[in-house]
């Protein structure tokens, strides 16, 4: 069963009369409202760039290469923090005095009151750019301050971007200076960590007498390779004599003399024990994994330590360097003309709410005197 509206439209145009005089003392009401009473303000704004990501570290960016999508935020989250900071916010009122603009000044809670107030009056808005995968990337910033006197609105527009680029050239430079003092660590550790790894290699340089033990290793198998073929054209020239000579003749003896001498040789380039510039062949296989262990650790420590002299000579330059990391590109302006409130939406917006409400409780009452009716007659005894 649907609901019958005709009765109560029917109300409505019964008092017709009533509602338009009640529209056009509403909308008089709105037209000095809007004209006469509340103040206009005037705006002005500034827009810059957010910083640009700091190159970052050649440690961070291996470790992480996702970095490389988040940094341009990050630096835009500082802005974020900086605007929203209760020393800013004390800065700018106590500069332009707002606790007299807000009537605040016997308030006991007029730095709180006066925050809330100001949020209205100043405002931080951001131009966002998506990245894909639901990232997005703040491509600028945009500060907008409202005052009733344009040029305090300019003022104000100038003083919150000075204070913003200020503040942001501070962050840069102590995070550049930590992080100079960080890579001046590792960089101390990691040259304490090369002495003592060179002061272990030269040890076992001179105790093993292995300075370069692959030259030295390819140094004993070519004079193990010249003894072997002293020693096997020697057996060829023994073997030949002892075919033409029977007996024991000086020949066949000097032959046998210098093969047992050979295969002493031989005998000491295999297997000897002792540590010589030549090691054996039996050394040379037990020196070489410690001497490329060593060897490899001094590579790797050097190439650590060009690194941190690399990162710790931009950390310096970062540090050194206060430039402003703000780019303007939009400087606030004084206005001509008032920016809010719009005035005719603000009149139309008054007039409407007045009369949607006035026919609204009209329209209320007559169903409530209604319902009010049928009940009564409905719980009325019959006689």
């Amino acid at each position: 069963m649907m609901f019958d509206l005709r009765p109560y439209i029917l109300l409505l145009w019964k008092n017709r009369v009533f509602l338009l005089a009640n529209f056009v003392l509403a909308s008089g009401v709105a037209v000095v409202l809007a004209f006469f009473v509340v103040k206009q303000e005037f705006s002005s704004q500034v827009t810059f760039l957010p910083p640009a990501a700091s190159p970052g570290s050649m440690l961070s960016m291996s470790t992480n290469p996702l970095m490389g999508l988040l940094s341009g935020d990050e630096a835009g989250d500082n802005i974020d923090a900086v605007f929203d900071s209760k020393i800013l916010k004390r800065r700018i009122i106590e500069k332009f005095n707002l606790y007299d603009n807000y009537d605040l000044q016997k308030n006991p809670n007029k730095f709180e009151q006066a925050v809330r107030r100001m949020r209205r009056q100043v405002m931080l808005s951001t131009a966002l750019k998506g990245k894909g995968i639901g990232m997005s990337k703040t491509v600028s910033y945009s500060v907008q301050c409202y005052h009733t006197s344009p040029d305090t609105a300019l003022m104000m527009a100038e003083f919150i971007f000075a204070c913003l680029d200020s503040a942001m050239i501070d962050i840069s430079i102590n995070k550049a200076s930590r992080n100079r003092a960080f890579i001046e660590e590792q960089y101390r550790t990691s040259h304490e960590k090369l002495d003592s790894i060179q002061d272990a290699f030269k040890e076992f340089q001179v105790t093993y007498k292995a300075f370069d033990i692959s030259e030295q290793t390819k140094l004993t198998l070519k004079v193990y390779a010249d003894v072997k073929a002293a020693a096997v054209m020697n057996d060829l020239r023994l073997m030949t004599l002892q075919r033409e000579f029977r007996g024991n003749s000086p020949e066949i003896t000097a032959a046998l003399n210098e093969k047992r001498v050979l295969e002493r040789k031989l005998a000491e380039f295999e297997q000897k024990e002792e540590y010589s510039v030549l090691p054996s062949l039996n050394m040379s296989s037990e020196l070489m994994p410690k001497y490329t262990n060593l060897y490899r650790s001094l590579e790797v420590q050097n190439q650590i330590n060009l690194l941190l002299i690399r990162e710790l000579e931009q950390a310096r330059l970062q540090e050194a360097r206060d430039v402003s990391p703000l780019v303007l590109i939009d400087p606030p302006y004084m206005a001509e003309y008032k920016s809010r409130p719009k005035r005719i939406p603000m009149v139309m917006v008054i007039t409407v709410g007045y009369m949607s409400a006035l026919m609204f409780i009209i329209v209320a009452y007559a169903m409530f005197t209604d319902f009010l009716k049928s009940g009564w007659l409905a719980a009325k005894p019959e006689k």
